[in-house]
């Protein structure tokens, strides 16, 4: 009987070790997400990528929100006066800079709109993670769609993806030259940076006929679009920075 009740004690004994170990070790890798939607004001994680005169940043477009941990660009109320002021929405972007990272969000893109994640920045431009009503946008080509690498990279498996008005998730992994975009928990794509492929595709683009041939190599901020014409919502965006493997 004694020798029964020891195992019974070594064996609880173990489980609860295992599992203030495992406790430890997710607290750990949840302390590595940064939730980039936490406190009351837009402005606390992001700012407006435009400056005053005096070097400054400008504050986020007043048709900017945060609330109980949803970003809003509501277009409805672009062009409205308020306070004598026109509200505005434009780019917003992180006061921090990332380079090799991984971020996850939900979306909800409404009807006939436009926008997209962009990282590894300079001056707005670099890598976008594309976000638009596919089936209702005047300008759905086949990089041109959620999920896709802007100009760049199409699905290499069909997309799962939810009609305007419904919730989307996304995520974006961006580690040394492997460029990875996830639709809905199915990867869209994979990405070597400097590839045979790459070449190929950055040859083709708008970007290497500008003459951008540092496009995407910037240590830079997360950057949303404001295309214009945007009605958009996120939530559950945190990111992580990631080491080169």
């Amino acid at each position: 009987m004694k020798k029964y009740l020891y195992l019974l004690l070594s064996i609880s004994l173990a489980l609860l070790v295992s599992g203030c170990q495992n406790s430890k070790a997710q607290a750990i890798e949840d302390s590595k997400w940064e939730n980039l939607l936490e406190g009351d004001s837009v402005n606390e994680k992001w700012r407006s990528p435009n400056k005053d005169k005096e070097g400054n940043y400008s504050p986020v477009g007043r048709a900017w929100s945060l609330e109980d941990g949803k970003l809003r660009l509501d277009f409805s109320k672009k062009g409205t006066l308020k306070d004598g002021k026109k509200l505005r929405g434009g780019h917003i972007e992180t006061k921090k800079d990332y380079f090799n990272f991984e971020l996850k969000f939900k979306f909800n893109i409404k009807y006939d709109n436009n926008s997209g994640i962009k990282y590894r920045v300079k001056n707005a431009t670099g890598f976008e993670y594309q976000i638009i009503d596919d089936a209702n946008y005047r300008d759905n080509s086949v990089s041109h769609r959620t999920g896709e690498l802007y100009e760049l990279a199409a699905e290499e498996t069909p997309r799962i993806v939810k009609s305007a008005g419904d919730w989307n998730t996304g995520r974006i992994i961006a580690n040394g030259n492997t460029i990875e975009h996830w639709l809905n928990g199915q990867k869209v794509f994979t990405l070597e940076y400097g590839s045979e492929d790459w070449k190929a595709l950055f040859e083709d683009s708008k970007y290497f006929k500008k003459d951008i041939l540092d496009f995407g190599t910037h240590l830079g901020p997360i950057h949303i679009q404001d295309h214009s014409d945007t009605d958009i919502e996120f939530k559950n965006m945190f990111i992580r920075e990631l080491g080169v493997e």
